[in-house]
This record gives structure tokens, C-alpha cells and sequence, in this order.
């Protein structure tokens, strides 16, 4: 147990949080194979020594055009962003 001051940090505390919660079961110590066939867009997840078939995607890649749109939001302010939404909505 790590303890600062007299207090768990904060991540051991979280971790018997989910054991008190049922997430986490301290007995069952399953080892993961975490694997991404395109370079980290997507990733998928199995249990070690466990079937392919068996792998779930626990991260899907990110479209292209919502790159896109989240560089559009990074770049440009919301009353910009609202201004040309109006003018695709009316085609001005």
C-alpha cells in the first residue's frame, strides 16, 4: 500500500474504488495483448494466449474530415465558426 502522509494516493484509492464496485476483480489477473494493425488509429484488445477472433476495438481511427474539423475549431474562433455554418446553411 502507498501511502503519502497518512493518506493512499490517490491512484490506490481508485483501485479499491473499482474492487468495491465489482470493476476490478484483484483474483482474476488477466494479461492483455494490446495491438493497432494501422500505426495507433485503431486498437484492439484479447487476452494473452487468446483466440484472434477474440480481439474487441477499444479505439476506432478518427475520420479524416473530423480531423478536419476539430483543426477547423483549434484554429479559428467561435464567431467565425458560427458565421460560416451561416453561410453554408443559407448558401450565401
Amino acid at each position: 500500500m502507498i501511502l503519502i502522509g497518512n493518506n493512499m494516493s490517490d491512484s490506490v484509492t481508485k483501485y479499491f474504488e473499482m474492487v468495491e464496485d465489482g470493476k476490478i476483480n484483484p483474483i482474476e489477473k488477466e494479461t492483455w495483448i494490446y495491438e493497432s494493425p494501422d500505426g495507433g488509429k485503431t486498437v484492439t484488445v484479447r487476452p494473452f494466449g487468446g483466440d484472434v477472433s477474440d480481439r474487441k476495438v477499444i479505439k476506432h481511427p478518427v475520420s479524416n474530415i473530423k480531423q478536419k474539423a476539430y483543426r477547423l475549431l483549434c484554429e479559428y474562433d467561435e464567431e467565425v465558426i458560427r458565421m460560416a455554418i451561416k453561410i453554408i446553411d443559407i448558401g450565401e
